[in-house]
């Protein structure tokens, strides 16, 4: 850009002061002129109707306008020109630092900017991605672990059950013909737990998809470990514990059962029944006490997962962030990838917004392609139409 423009000149500042207001005069006077005349024919067409003599009259008038026209732009058109070239001037300084237009240094920092912004937002969704995998990957670990123990205390109560009716059935079998090799299985009963117990435990739990058979190994191994011992105790105290009672009770039940023998029919029934209910009560009351205890850990146990998940997600929460992100504006912008894909597009705003606007407002948005159409109506040599009951032509008529 020159440092002394030309829009700025004295000279040319003088003469715009200078004629500008004539010619602007004399242009408004020929418009006047040229309305006035045109007024008067518009009313002898009104009052007497078209005729070849006033045609001929318009067709003259209307040539006179063009040259009207024509001459009143050469006057004007040095000074229009010198304003348009003051507009441009201003303009193209607005445009050379306006961030929005294309080519220029701020526009092109801009350009920059939302690249690094894209760059840093791709960084940080993929970060947020690794951190929210590894999230999952932990609740995983974490889920199957407490799912493996609890399907591991669930057999382990089954096989606990299974023995102590195993001894209850043994007591139930008393009798004096066999009570001394029969008190002997209960006494020798053993009440440690098998060591190879795991072995006969199958699992019902399904391994998460996040875990590989070599993580699922190691905490079906961890849990093993984990509870073994708490296995072991819980085995010995609550077999034992069945056993001891049932044992401490073998006296008075061989006394009781001398009785009964020594009885009458109908007393031996009674008597049998009233013991049979004694010892299934006592079975139960001690089944029961083993339940609640099962029950109160398996509660413990639940909170105690309820308070490792919500710190995982405190976890989650905490996740440091990056020291610098750049505000961003992240809007959809959508890429046709083909011709097909402007069908979808134009498809999807028919159904949206076009098919409720006016025929007016389609008209002017869609005036290049009805141009287009229009072109193929009027072809000289192979004139094409569209055939539909919702579009019709029609004849335009222009005087030359």
């Amino acid at each position: 850009m020159s440092t002394e423009l030309s829009i700025v000149r004295p000279e040319n500042v003088q003469m715009i002061a200078q004629n500008a207001p004539k010619i602007y005069d004399e242009n408004q006077q020929r418009s006047v002129r040229c309305t006035n005349a045109g007024a008067q024919l518009l009313s002898e067409i009104k009052e007497k109707g078209m005729s070849d003599e006033l045609d001929q009259r318009c067709a003259a008038y209307i040539e006179k306008s063009r040259k009207t026209v024509k001459l009143m732009n050469e006057q004007r058109s040095p000074i229009t020109k010198m304003f348009d070239q003051i507009r441009t001037e201003f303009t193209g300084m607005e445009n050379s630092i306006d961030p929005t237009k294309a080519g220029n240094v701020p526009y092109q920092i801009q350009a920059l900017r939302n690249q690094f912004a894209a760059k840093k937002r791709e960084e940080e969704e993929k970060r947020r991605q690794q951190e929210a995998l590894k999230q999952q990957k932990k609740l995983a670990l974490t889920k199957y672990d407490a799912d493996v123990e609890d399907d591991f205390r669930q057999q382990f109560s089954r096989y606990i059950t299974q023995h102590i009716n195993e001894l209850t059935t043994l007591n139930a079998s008393l009798t004096l013909e066999n009570f001394d090799t029969q008190s002997v299985k209960i006494v020798d009963y053993p009440t440690a737990m098998p060591a190879d117990l795991f072995n006969h435990l199958t699992l019902s739990v399904l391994i998460p998809q996040m875990l590989s058979t070599e993580e699922a190994t190691q905490i079906r191994a961890s849990v093993q470990s984990r509870l073994l011992a708490q296995f072991n105790e819980q085995y010995t105290t609550e077999i034992g514990d069945y056993k001891d009672t049932i044992v401490d009770a073998l006296n008075s039940k061989h006394a009781e059962l001398e009785r009964m023998a020594k009885a009458n029919a109908e007393e031996q029934e009674r008597m049998k029944q009233e013991l049979a209910a004694k010892e299934a009560a006592d079975a139960a009351r001690l089944e029961e006490e083993r339940k609640r205890k099962e029950e109160e850990a398996k509660a413990a146990k639940e909170m105690q997962a309820q308070a490792q998940e919500i710190g995982s997600l405190f976890d989650a929460a905490s996740v440091s962030t990056p020291a610098y992100t750049p505000k961003t504006s992240v809007k959809k912008k959508i890429v046709p990838l083909d011709a097909e894909g402007i069908i979808n597009i134009v498809s999807f705003w028919w159904s949206k917004d076009g098919m409720y606007m006016s025929v007016e407002d389609l008209t002017k948005m869609f005036k290049k392609q009805i141009t287009a159409v229009e072109k193929y109506a009027n072809d000289k040599t192979n004139a094409e139409f569209i055939n539909s009951p919702h579009v019709r032509y029609e004849d335009e008529v222009k005087a030359k």
